[in-house]
């Protein structure tokens, strides 16, 4: 071969190796954009369930529907996240006889700073200091 047909194959082989690599990559952080939304949707889920479950707000219903998030969680969530969720239904179980309000608010927080970590790109300053709790309706007049 000569000289020019080498360089030819070269720059073919380059071009096609490259295009192929772009396209890799384009559906790699497609593919990440879209785990990363379901992952947000079922988190969303979940916390639209849980606020239907504090105490004056719980029945049959709500509880059904805080079991349906808890349980598609286990498909999107990972290790970290699963492991404060267990905490956190540990310790608002009914069988749990020694429920502590302060030790709940620290398991959400926990929990949601672990949720937010895990779909956010990149972390947030603050973000450790933020406190959460669960807010309740006023009772009926």
């Amino acid at each position: 071969m000569d000289g020019v047909t080498v360089t030819v194959v070269i720059s073919a082989t380059t071009t096609l190796i490259v295009a192929w690599l772009a396209n890799h990559f384009a559906r790699a952080r497609e593919h990440e954009a879209d785990w990363r939304k379901m992952k947000l949707e079922r988190y969303r889920e979940y916390i639209l369930a849980l606020s239907g479950m504090v105490e004056e707000r719980a029945n049959l219903e709500a509880q059904t529907r805080y079991a349906d998030a808890v349980n598609s969680l286990m498909l999107v969530a990972p290790p970290f996240v699963m492991s404060a969720l267990d905490a956190l239904l540990a310790e608002t179980s009914y069988r749990n006889m020694d429920k502590n309000a302060e030790r709940q608010d620290k398991l959400l927080g926990d929990l949601i700073r672990l949720m937010r970590k895990d779909i956010q790109p990149k972390p947030l300053k603050g973000d450790d200091e933020l406190q959460f709790r669960l807010l309740g309706v006023p009772p009926p007049d």
